[in-house]
């Protein structure tokens, strides 16, 4: 199936959701009684004991939207690539192809919440091995998750792109603007994830 008219000029950036999330040790989406998830080889927090979490209970966009509200401010929902489901919740916002008089009208900001690993890697282990992208955070370490965070900024597009993994729960922000600074941060991706987990 084409992509829309309204996604092409930032699937690269788009992509680079997907291309965390591959990084990270996720699960595949797994549902029904008796499912078991893999379990990553390094644990991180403390030890993995923290509480593996369900998905949160979001039902709609909406709520979503309330959380990133600053960030989405102007963009509508794209329906047709979003989606609420039992194991996995889809969220995007992007600038339709009628809405683009100039290229930094193209702007979007997308959610993406799954089922995760019970355990999480742990951000020095990685390292070590040469994956720089994970990153500890006092307020992730308190719900034994981890970080990733890859900056998306060229000459042409601003934005990061960047995961948060808890136990049982991934959660993949992506922020694109082009022509303009993106609002996401690696500081402000931990703060959005952590509500997100709260609702």
């Amino acid at each position: 199936m084409a992509a829309p008219r309204s996604l092409i000029p930032v699937i690269p950036l788009l992509a680079l959701a997907g291309f965390l999330a591959g990084c990270a040790p996720a699960a595949p989406a797994v549902s029904g009684e008796g499912s078991a998830r893999p379990t990553a080889p390094a644990a991180a927090g403390d030890g993995g004991t923290a509480a593996v979490r369900d998905l949160p209970g979001i039902s709609s966009c909406d709520q979503v939207a309330a959380v990133v509200g600053d960030y989405i401010d102007g963009i509508p929902l794209d329906q047709e690539n979003s989606y609420v489901q039992p194991d996995a919740i889809g969220c995007a916002w992007v600038t339709p192809a009628d809405a683009v008089s100039e290229l930094s009208d193209i702007q979007s900001f997308t959610v993406d919440i799954s089922e995760g690993m019970d355990e999480v890697p742990d951000a020095d282990e990685a390292a070590g091995l040469g994956m720089d992208m994970y990153f500890d955070d006092p307020r992730l370490e308190k719900v034994g998750g981890v970080g990733l965070w890859m900056d998306a900024d060229s000459a042409a597009v601003g934005g990061g792109t960047g995961s948060v993994l808890v136990p049982g729960v991934d959660i993949v922000i992506s922020d694109s603007r082009w022509g303009q600074d993106g609002r996401l941060t690696k500081d402000s991706l931990v703060s959005v994830a952590l509500a997100l987990l709260d609702l």
